[in-house]
């Protein structure tokens, strides 16, 4: 073999070439701002899950807070004196003052109730 056969000749890249190697180079790009954007959607949908997850978790407790004083409140008002005692005690450990009524009770737990229940339906539509 001679010398010139064992060197590969270079070959000039053609304007087709050159375009076909720009076209992969801009989908890449593409698909990388796209994977980035997916990414922040991703984080974005996940943060506002995580803080209606919270809002449903705070109100759930308040629910079961005022739930209780409904109960002390109503065991306040019966006959037995085991039961005013324990009222009494429940009272002063849910720092509920004596003016406090079922009826104020009743009103902040329906609002509660609503409240959680646009919470959820919120949260249902988000995870949709």
């Amino acid at each position: 073999l001679t010398n010139d056969s064992r060197v590969i000749p270079y070959r000039r890249p053609t304007v087709e070439r050159l375009q076909e190697k720009i076209s992969e180079i801009s989908l890449l790009i593409e698909l990388t701002e796209t994977d980035k954007k997916y990414q922040d959607i991703k984080d974005n949908l996940v943060s506002e899950i995580a803080e209606l997850d919270i809002k449903l978790t705070q109100t759930n407790e308040k629910i079961a807070t005022l739930n209780k004083m409904a109960e002390v409140l109503i065991n306040s008002k019966s006959e037995g004196s085991g039961s005013q005692k324990l009222a009494r005690h429940e009272f002063s450990k849910l720092n509920m003052t004596e003016s406090t009524t079922l009826e104020q009770v009743n009103e902040e737990l329906l609002k509660l109730q609503q409240e959680f229940g646009n919470v959820l339906d919120e949260y249902e539509k988000t995870i949709r």
